[in-house]
């Protein structure tokens, strides 16, 4: 193959991948907390998605400081790998996938 159908090929490729990140509904970008449990705010990693039947998600979240605990979310919009902030208000907020938005230039405002 030609230099030039390769650079073509990994075009592609990078596009497809760059378009499995991309979310159009700024809403999906955050959930709110449903367990009434406590939880501690912070960043982490989701490293399990379980869905509880009639009630959305549980997260499973390796903490950058804490450890890990767990959430029960409203909304499935989340997989495992991203990274999350849990809020002092009761908000999961996406952190992945944040510098391709705004460099599409849909932040959110």
């Amino acid at each position: 193959m030609p230099v030039t159908k390769l650079r073509a090929v990994g075009c592609v490729l990078l596009a497809l991948v760059a378009s499995c990140t991309k979310y159009w509904d700024p809403a999906q970008a955050e959930a709110n907390i449903v367990s009434a449990g406590n939880f501690k705010a912070g960043s982490g990693e989701v490293t399990q998605v379980g869905v509880l039947p009639g009630k959305g998600c549980r997260l499973y979240l390796r903490m950058d400081v804490t450890g890990t605990q767990s959430v029960d979310i409203d909304k499935c919009n989340f997989m495992q790998g991203e990274f999350v902030d849990l809020t002092n208000d009761g908000r999961v907020v996406r952190l992945s996938g944040t510098s391709l938005n705004e460099a599409l230039g849909n932040a959110k405002p």
